[in-house]
């Protein structure tokens, strides 16, 4: 019979070692007195020893004594280690073969709430809840069963993939695959998309009898197992994309009195900002519903970002004028997951003349508070970030946004 508290042992493979001290190190410290039966096999990668995050985890497996192996990348901040064991002891007692904190579900929509560098990502996963696939931000898997089941070592999937073959792997044998509530905050600094492709290609032709699948990268499906496909359509995907977002920050335009509007994935460009910002220090508060994201959240959590640092802070949207307005004086604060209803409710609450709202499909919509758009980074004036007919270099004060190239 499976024990009804599992132990736990976080392996990670590293060739950062700062990224990993300031993100996954410190975290786990500080979460120390949560539980006594976490062991932590940090796997130094710094020399590029092993040719695959498999091959590195493996190896933390054979040197791991608890129960559960939790494989977490390096720039993971965890929230919670009473949540991760949680997730632990329910992997022991359902049919699941791996768990992790974040995946599609079958209708397409990201289960496990966790935060995408500066903004929250997923629906909360009130339960344990099957999903297509796991990112390989953070997932876990028993001990015993990855002994004689380890993770692919195959160089199709060196660092992308291997949770997502893995489920598949489990789903071949009657197990399933799981999210659960496991917050958490993936620090990345970069997007590594190398052998992305050949990790999709390699999925598609392993497991035919299981496709299509859903990913957190893309779905993979037959048509994908080919090399060297040429995707004529994407130009056209891109145009749709930019006459979707446009068409959705127009709906907001009644909020948008004296604020400068773009389209711009902060994931992607936040780091511009931050290095702007008054002190390197930009304050960040996410809009979140349900339960809190933070349990505690009068502690804010401060991440080091490029050259600069990220104050860290979530809120119901009627927290967050009072939030806003603790930050320090002339301090630069970027509220994200807003919605509609939520933009025209901060208006009422605040004075956002001067301030830079934002919209992307992959994140919603956002405020930067106290910059003028003059201040920031050239690629938020650019031509793919402003909308048609607007000029470049001067704002009305009431934006006429229309279709813009993203």
């Amino acid at each position: 019979m499976s024990k009804s508290h599992a132990s736990i042992s976080v392996i990670c493979v590293y060739n950062k070692p700062f990224v990993r001290e300031q993100c996954l190190d410190r975290s786990i410290e500080a979460l120390s007195s949560e539980s006594d039966d976490v062991e932590y096999i940090p796997i130094d990668n710094v020399s590029r020893a092993y040719p695959s995050a498999g091959a590195a985890l493996n190896h933390g497996v054979s040197l791991a004594k608890m129960d559960v192996m939790v494989f977490a990348h390096q720039d993971v901040y965890l929230h919670s280690l009473k949540a991760l064991k949680k997730a632990a002891d329910q992997l022991q007692t359902e049919e699941f073969g791996v768990v992790g904190a974040i995946g599609p579900g079958a209708n397409g929509r990201l289960i496990g709430r966790i935060r995408d560098r500066v903004v929250l990502a997923g629906d909360q996963a009130d339960r344990l809840t099957e999903v297509d696939s796991l990112d390989e931000v953070l997932f876990m898997a028993p001990r015993g069963q990855l002994l004689s089941e380890p993770l692919t070592e195959s160089l199709d999937f060196a660092w992308h993939c291997y949770a997502v073959e893995y489920g598949l792997r489990m789903q071949r044998k009657g197990l399933r695959t799981g999210v659960a509530d496991i917050p958490l905050t993936h620090n990345s600094l970069s997007v590594n998309l190398e052998g992305l492709d050949t990790a999709h290609q390699a999925v598609a032709r392993s497991y035919t009898e299981l496709l299509p699948v859903r990913t957190t990268c893309g779905t993979i499906t037959s048509k994908i197992a080919g090399k060297n496909r040429h995707d004529w359509f994407a130009p056209h995907r891109s145009r749709y994309r930019w006459l979707r977002d446009s068409i959705a920050l127009q709906g907001t335009r009644s909020a948008a009195d004296g604020m400068a509007a773009v389209l711009l994935d902060l994931r992607t460009h936040i780091d511009g900002a931050i290095e702007r910002a008054p002190g390197r220090q930009l304050y960040i508060v996410n809009r979140s519903t349900g339960s809190p994201f933070v349990m505690d959240r009068k502690k804010p959590i401060e991440l080091t970002r490029g050259t600069g640092t990220a104050v860290f802070a979530d809120s119901d949207i009627y927290e967050i004028p009072g939030a806003v307005a603790n930050r320090p004086p002339g301090a630069w604060t970027l509220i994200t997951n807003l919605s509609k209803p939520d933009i025209k409710f901060l208006e009422k609450q605040m004075v956002l003349a001067s301030s830079i709202l934002g919209f992307h499909h992959a994140t919603g919509f956002w405020l930067l508070l106290r910059p003028r758009l003059a201040e920031l980074p050239e690629s938020w004036r650019s031509r793919r970030a402003t909308p048609l007919g607007v000029s470049l270099t001067r704002w009305p004060r009431r934006t006429q946004i229309g279709y813009c190239r993203t």
